[in-house]
């Protein structure tokens, strides 16, 4: 029997089943890319202004290291600074789009033994692996094509248009193959995706040492290959086919190393625990901690080094202003406050909210341990259920505080460095955590989803869109003030610029815990599975 039976049914149901998904991803990672270049196109509109970006923006280390090459800076045009903007972040979301896919059609089928029930039928042994890349990888193309055609429509040209497209789908593509990889070596869906990250912040961190030092280490990364197509600066296609064949290559290995492990368990034998656990596993938020632990350091370390790129700029706001009228807008309402000042306390607010999205993932674990049924054995114990639940609720808490302070870190060594003055690593700091009421009321917010109505418990991703709607584009979008006022950072002043509220501060932080105490309620009166 062929390994590759039953390929055709397992996509079409991965298509059906991810539906809502594909279509989120496609659409959001579409709509971000447009965005950015529909607003480039209305701020750099001379050629003079083009120049003065790349003056700006080509000679600041972290800013290449953040940004990329800037390939073309020696003749630059509006698509050049479109690439600089968009395209290393565009490839990185189209990579975590195929890492979080792909892990789920894979080795989180097997963590859940439905591949089991699959594979009794008349299914080849690389027929779900199979289904899984090519929906996904068709999900890239499509994210391709969508922002090809977008960036066209724009008004951009054809060629550079389809080069930068290709270039971020290449990425997807080829973590396609390393995601199906991944799947392979490890015997469960979180040490996946841990490994899969990884290899992606690997393959940034190499980049960006190359690019910052102009040397060959650069091609050592998929991301510089995709880089290396140069879109709007005289397209070289080589590299986009060696980022396919890479991607193909990838996955054929995953179909060899399956051939090389028995279902459900990974050629990298899990190595065994101690014979008893320590004292501090043997609590329910022990436990918690001990899982969320991986994921809490790559958010840490993420928003570290953005902090550090924003303030990095410090010293550079007053000729952004000059040449980027959207951001003047945007800082235009803390006014009567200092240019440098209010910067800072939107870079904070920025980055606090995507500690948000730590806030709910984290507190979603819940959630996911209970469909799971891994609750369920938990519960069998004398373990009440306001105390399992709350050992969720704290990890998604004291994570909270931990990234949001690494942000206000971040930016104040950032700021400190450019501007020579060391206070203001303590004093962004704590200008950071004077958010961290606002991203503790999404940790509540969640908990009353998984605590109340399991069921519509992802909704609260829809609650984190809105949080960053009003923050991100409340002027722009000339939003109502009672729709302001359903983000939590609109009762919170914006330190540094505005003087601390601390009956604000202990107002909003009154909403988080009242939040958390009806998820205790709830989770008394309801039964557990109800998912």
């Amino acid at each position: 029997m062929s390994t590759l039976v039953g390929v055709g049914r397992l996509t079409r149901f991965v298509v059906r089943r991810d539906r809502l998904r594909l279509v989120l991803w496609v659409v959001g990672l579409t709509s971000v890319a447009l965005a950015s270049a529909a607003s480039l196109r209305s701020v750099y509109d001379t050629p003079a202004k083009v120049a003065s970006y790349v003056r700006l923006f080509g000679d600041n280390p972290a800013l290449v290291a953040f940004a990329g090459p800037g390939y073309g800076f020696d003749d630059p045009n509006l698509g050049v600074v479109l690439v600089n903007e968009v395209q290393l972040w565009g490839a990185v979301a189209a990579a975590l789009m195929a890492i979080f896919l792909v892990v789920r059609n894979t080795r989180a089928e097997e963590d859940h033994e439905r591949v089991e029930l699959v594979r009794s039928a008349v299914v080849g042994r690389h027929a779900p692996t199979a289904a899984a890349a090519i929906v996904v990888a068709a999900a890239e193309l499509v994210v391709g094509a969508a922002i090809a055609a977008g960036l066209v429509a724009l008004g951009y040209p054809t060629v550079g248009a389809v080069a930068g497209a290709g270039s971020m789908a290449a990425v997807g593509l080829v973590f396609v193959g390393v995601t199906a990889l991944c799947a392979q070596l490890l015997g469960t869906g979180r040490g996946a995706l841990g490994l899969a990250a990884l290899v992606l912040i690997i393959a940034f961190v190499v980049r960006a040492v190359g690019d910052i030092g102009d040397n060959a280490l650069r091609w050592a990364s998929p991301i510089g290959w995709a880089q290396g197509v140069r879109a709007f600066a005289g397209e070289r296609w080589a590299p986009l086919v060696a980022c396919l064949l890479l991607g193909a290559a990838l996955v054929v290995a995953a179909f060899a190393l399956s051939t090389r492990r028995d279902l459900g368990a990974g050629v990298l034998a899990t190595r065994p625990g101690p014979a008893s656990a320590a004292a501090a596993m043997r609590t329910p938020f022990g436990l918690v901690r001990r899982l969320g632990r991986g994921a809490l350091v790559g958010w840490v370390l993420g928003v570290l080094l953005a902090g550090v790129v924003y303030g990095s700029i410090t010293d550079d706001v007053e000729q952004m202003l000059v040449d980027n009228p959207q951001l003047a807008d945007y800082l235009a309402r803390l006014s009567g406050v200092s240019i440098t000042d209010a910067y800072l306390a939107a870079a904070a607010t920025m980055l606090a909210v995507v500690a948000c999205g730590w806030a709910v993932s984290s507190s979603l674990a819940a959630h996911s341990e209970e469909a799971a049924g891994r609750a369920d054995l938990l519960l069998s114990a004398p373990l009440a259920r306001p105390r399992w639940l709350g050992a969720h609720v704290l990890m998604a808490a004291l994570g909270s505080a931990v990234v949001v302070a690494a942000s206000g870190l971040g930016i104040g060594i950032g700021a400190a460095v450019v501007v020579d003055d060391a206070r203001l690593v303590l004093e962004q700091t704590g200008a950071a955590l004077a958010r961290l009421p606002a991203v503790l009321v999404l940790v509540g917010a969640t908990t009353v989803l998984v605590a109340l109505v399991p069921r519509r418990a992802p909704l609260a991703w829809a609650l984190l869109a809105v949080v960053a709607v009003v923050a991100f584009l409340a002027d722009a979008l000339d939003l109502p003030g009672w729709v302001r006022s359903l983000s939590p950072f609109h009762h919170l002043a914006e330190t540094p610029a505005e003087p601390l509220s601390w009956w604000r501060l202990a107002s909003v932080t009154a909403v988080a815990a009242m939040l958390v105490v009806v998820s205790m309620v709830g989770i008394r009166r309801r039964d557990l599975s109800v998912v």
